[in-house]
Formats: structure tokens, sequence, C-alpha cells
């Protein structure tokens, strides 16, 4: 395992990997992050928080780099699963980039969604803008118990962020809120709250786009007056079962239909 700068370990060996995470005493302290040959793209909890992302998905350089960088910027050390000629290959494109980046990269999707329940929907409407849950937390003590994240093993910091995505993921959220248990399933019927809509590049030039290699956030709060189209069951039309997978299309088709005619 190779020191490559101050708090990032590199190794391309899962053995030394197993063993020095296991003589970890602090694993709040530390993160880790697996460069894999495929498409994929997850997180995981094993003693540690950690990811995986494979070197078939678009911009996996920048992912790694915004990974390490948004981690050390929460002054915790990362070990890295990756070859040194990879991770070479990755500082040398990320060079002069940083995780907020200002302008939008070439592979990053130019609309982004934050979906919630429709009585935190309420709460956005009346307060004009999108807070983290810590913030809502602080403001509201009676506010939901713990963060959906925690159940996902979430370093704590996350919870200082309005979550932005793409797909069906914010959704699931939203089911497993419901649920009160992480829930995968996109097909389980569910109660959709709004689903909102942002232009990416308008929140990267104003700065408020932050990035961690597997998330695009804001900190603290976002102003409703910068989304661009809100999507409830009052403006989107499903025939048959409403669920997560159903509802995310609908929504994402009413959103074209609507910049289309723009």
């Amino acid at each position: 395992m190779i020191e490559v700068e101050k708090g990032v370990f590199i190794t391309s060996d899962l053995s030394c990997y197993n063993r020095f995470i296991k003589k970890i005493k602090t694993p709040e302290d530390w993160v880790s992050i697996k460069i894999t040959d495929d498409f994929c793209m997850t997180d995981r909890k094993n003693i540690v928080f950690g990811c995986s992302i494979g070197k078939k998905i678009d911009g996996w350089q920048f992912r790694l780099m915004d990974y390490i960088g948004y981690n050390r910027l929460h002054q915790r050390n990362i070990i890295v699963l990756v070859s040194i000629n990879d991770y070479n290959d990755a500082s040398k494109v990320y060079d002069g980039h940083t995780i907020d980046d200002r302008e939008l990269r070439s592979h990053e999707p130019e609309v982004l969604v934050h979906s919630t329940t429709w009585e935190n929907y309420r709460m956005i409407k009346e307060d004009e803008c999108l807070k983290s849950w810590n913030m809502l937390k602080r403001t509201l003590p009676t506010f939901e118990n713990e963060p959906i994240g925690l159940l996902l093993g979430d370093p704590d910091d996350i919870s200082d962020y309005i979550m932005l995505g793409t797909g069906v993921s914010g959704e699931i959220v939203v089911l497993s809120k419901q649920k009160g248990e992480i829930c995968m399933d996109c097909d389980v019927e569910y109660t959709p709250g709004a689903r909102i809509y942002f232009d990416s590049r308008v929140l990267a030039n104003q700065g408020l786009l932050e990035r961690d290699g597997l998330h695009y956030k804001v900190k603290d709060q976002l102003p409703l007056h910068l989304s661009i189209f809100i999507a409830t069951l009052e403006n989107v039309t499903i025939d048959g079962k409403i669920t997560p997978k159903t509802f995310a299309a609908a929504a994402d088709e009413a959103f074209e239909k609507m910049r289309t005619t723009l």
C-alpha cells in the first residue's frame, strides 16, 4: 500500500486492503473506493464506507478524483483500490478541476432532479427553498427522527446537502422513507410527492453544485425559484399502478414535453 498524497492510500492488492482495513480503529475517519473494469457504480458499508466505480462509466476519472477531493475536504483518509497507472491517468485528466467546478463537464447530466414527499414539498413551498436534512432538523426539532441515508451507512456530512440525481433514484428515497426502511424495488406502489427539476449548468455556474464522486448536491439550501419544472400528481397523469418507475417516467415525459414547447 502506497501513500501517494497525504491521507490517500493506493493498493491494487485486495488482500493487502483487507488486512489494512481490519486494523482501523476509527472507521468514521476512513472511506474506500474501488475502480473496476465494468459499468457498475455502487456504494457499500464494510467496516468503512466505500464504493465501486467502473471504468466503462463516462468520466470515471473525474468521479474518482471528486471522491478523493470531497473526502479529503472532510478530513477523511481514503483507501483507493486501483492500479498506479489508472490513478496517474485520473490525476492527469482531473488536473485543474475541483469538486465545485463552475462549468458543467461533458459527461455530466444537463438536468438534475430532487424528489421529496408531499409533506416536505409543502414545507419547501412555504420556505421557498429546499433545505438539507440537518438544516431542517435545526429549525424544526420535530422533523424526522433520522435521515434515511443513515440506514445506508452514509457519513454524517451527507445530511448537510440537498441531494440531486437522475432516473428513478430520488423516488426510491421517497419510497424508502414511506416504508421506514431501504426498499430498492422500483415497481412497488407508493405515494409520490414532488419531483423538482434543475438546470445543472445554472447550479454549477452559480457555484452551488458540489460533487463527491457518487452524487451531485447543494449544501444547506437551494432556492426553489431556480427550479425549471416541478412534477406532482396534479400535473402528471399515470395509467395503472403508481410506482417509483412509472411516476419518474411520466414526470420526465411531462418535463420533456414542457421543454420542447418553450
